[in-house]
């Protein structure tokens, strides 16, 4: 019996050194296509477990000749990566033909670290160059640089975390608009870009040829919005828009993300109410979902309270003289400079309201009150100045061709026979807004420049990348 109770133990033994052989043996077969291949935003789900991994190099830093740490970036996060002589198979030469920007195809095992940024580290096993680097990419661009250079070397200065969080926010973001749109029972439409006539009037537009025509880049899409609402009741797009605007200043582009909406059976209180919800929303949602990203920029968010404060355009001019003593004549802009000095003075957001008749385009609606002052709004913020553009809508034709003809230059009627058309037939009560998603996107970091939220800015003389 005693024999019998120590064979069975010795056959147990031997079976799991062979498993243990067995798993060894498999272990050193197995390729690259036998790992789980995943992104690095899913490292917490692969602790201690051995991954397949693509990603590009940010840094490399050599410790002697059998030592290295790599930071590694592949578009979702960043890790930090040790590669020891010993422990890598038959490849650890590799690391000297390795720069920044150059692209791996890494086996590694993740491991839990407290010291690392993200909490893990990777444990590199095996490497492979999928693409060479050049030794000559710290020289195209680093923290010293100018701002032309950085500009011009733009499609560097994009990778990395840092950088590319800025991109990622406003993918969110925009996702976030949608949400909201849709859960308010707006439709999306698509506008074209290419147009007869002029939204806005004035000189602030790209003119193009258009075989025997000439025609514009859009300033908005609001007139056919307008038509839309006929079909839809509630719509919205997000489209670019272009200014010609030789505006040189820290929140000017001239091509940005144009986030516009209109409201049929919608009045001017209708309109302000429905963007100070939209506003608080996209806060809320970043404040929620974004957190490592505001850490990235060292941002806290302070989402605004409703209602947001308001002050008419008189009012802000004469608030302007007598606390600041600046003077704006009445019917010109308030420039960036006074914008700034309004919203630090009531230290929040605010609604500036009812223009002046003369200053606003022919489709403003006029005060039922007052003739002299439009409901039209432009809501002001921190950092980023003027963030979203709205009113309500004429709906009274002949004050719209009459107010057509004072603009300067005047405006052709058959160039908007179409618009004109949706007074003429069936017209209503209506209301939208455009809102500037770089400038969005500008206050929700706190960047300083809006150039910084944009993929390839295009500025006054910037058309480059």
């Amino acid at each position: 019996m005693v024999y019998d109770e120590r064979r069975e133990i010795i056959l147990l033994i031997c079976i799991q050194i062979y498993l243990i052989y067995h798993m060894m043996c498999r272990y050193r077969n197995m390729t690259a296509n036998d790992y789980d291949d995943i992104k690095l935003n899913q490292v917490d789900e692969f602790k201690d477990k051995i991954i397949k991994l693509y990603t590009w190099v940010l840094n490399i830093r050599k410790q002697g000749k059998n030592l290295a740490f790599l930071s590694l970036y592949d578009g979702t996060a960043e890790i930090q990566a040790i590669a020891k002589r010993n422990e890598l198979e038959d490849n650890f030469d590799l690391i000297e033909e390795i720069y920044r920007g150059a692209s791996l195809e890494i086996i590694g095992k993740i491991n839990e670290d407290i010291r690392a940024p993200n909490g893990y580290e990777l444990k590199i096993i095996t490497l492979k160059i999928i693409h060479p680097s050049a030794e000559t990419y710290d020289s195209e661009v680093n923290h010293e640089s100018s701002v032309d250079v950085k500009l011009s070397k733009r499609h560097i200065v994009l990778r990395g975390p840092k950088s590319s969080s800025v991109l990622r926010l406003a993918s969110h973001v925009l996702k976030y608009l949608r949400d909201f749109f849709y859960e308010r029972g707006l439709e999306e439409v698509f506008p074209p870009l290419i147009t007869e006539a002029q939204a806005e009037g004035g000189s602030e537009v790209f003119e193009l040829k258009y075989f025997d025509n000439t025609a514009y880049l859009t300033q908005s899409s609001q007139l056919y919005l307008e038509a839309a609402i006929y079909s839809l009741r509630d719509v919205f797009c997000i489209l670019p828009s272009y200014r010609a605007e030789k505006s040189r200043t820290k929140r000017h582009l001239t091509e940005y993300r144009h986030v516009e909406a209109e409201f049929s059976f919608a009045n001017f209180e209708y309109l302000k109410d429905f963007i100070e919800d939209m506003i608080i929303y996209i806060a809320d949602k970043v404040n929620e979902n974004d957190k490592d990203i505001l850490r990235l920029w060292n941002r806290e968010l302070k989402v605004p309270n409703k209602p947001f404060k308001r002050i008419s355009y008189s009012a802000a001019i004469d608030l302007l003289k007598s606390e600041f003593n600046i003077e704006v004549p009445f019917g010109e802009d308030i420039s960036d400079a006074p914008e700034r000095q309004l919203v630090e003075y009531f230290d929040e957001p605010i609604i500036l309201e009812h223009f002046p008749t003369f200053m606003k385009p022919f489709y403003h609606k006029i005060n039922d009150e007052n003739d002299k002052i439009t409901n039209s709004a432009d809501f002001i913020f921190p950092i980023c100045g003027e963030l979203v553009g709205s009113g309500e809508r004429e709906t009274d034709l002949n004050s719209m061709m009459e107010r057509m003809k004072k603009m300067d230059p005047p405006l052709n009627y058959d160039d908007y026979y179409w618009y004109m058309d949706l007074r003429k037939y069936g017209s209503v009560p209506h209301s939208g807004f455009g809102l500037g998603l770089e400038r969005l996107i500008q206050w929700l970091l706190g960047l300083d420049n809006v150039r910084d939220v944009t993929l390839f800015p295009r500025t006054v003389n910037r058309l480059s990348p």
